[in-house]
C-alpha cells in the first residue's frame, strides 16, 4: 500500500480535514494549552491527537464529537473557518491568560 505524504489540505487528504485541524489548533491557540495539556483537556489520547493533526490524519465522527463538547462547540464549528462560539466561561479564561500576559510583558 502506497504511504500518503501529501500535506494537509491537498485533494488526497481533503480540505475538510484542513478545516479540522485548523479549528482545533484555533481553539487549543486560544487555551493558552500545549499540545499534550489540551488533548487531556478535550478527552482523547495524547497520539490520537497527533495523529489527527497529521498529514494522514482521519479522526473519526465520535472523536470530533468528543472534542466539540469538551469544548463546548458545535462539531460544525470545527469545520468552520469562523470562531467557534465557545461557552462564555472558557472565553472569558483565554481572554484573562492574554491581558495577563500582557501585564507581565510591560
Amino acid at each position: 500500500m502506497e504511504r500518503n505524504t501529501a500535506e494537509p489540505g491537498t485533494a488526497r487528504n481533503g480540505a475538510l480535514l484542513e478545516r479540522f485541524q485548523v479549528g482545533l489548533e484555533r481553539l487549543r491557540g486560544e487555551t493558552g494549552l500545549s499540545r499534550c495539556a489540551f488533548a487531556d483537556r478535550i478527552g482523547i489520547a495524547r497520539s490520537t491527537y497527533f495523529q489527527v493533526m497529521g498529514p494522514e490524519g482521519n479522526p473519526s465522527l465520535g472523536t470530533v464529537e468528543t472534542i466539540a463538547r469538551s469544548m463546548g462547540v458545535d462539531p460544525l464549528a470545527l469545520l468552520a473557518n469562523e470562531r467557534p462560539a465557545k461557552d462564555a466561561a472558557l472565553a472569558a479564561a483565554a481572554s484573562d491568560r492574554r491581558a495577563s500576559a500582557i501585564r507581565v510583558e510591560d
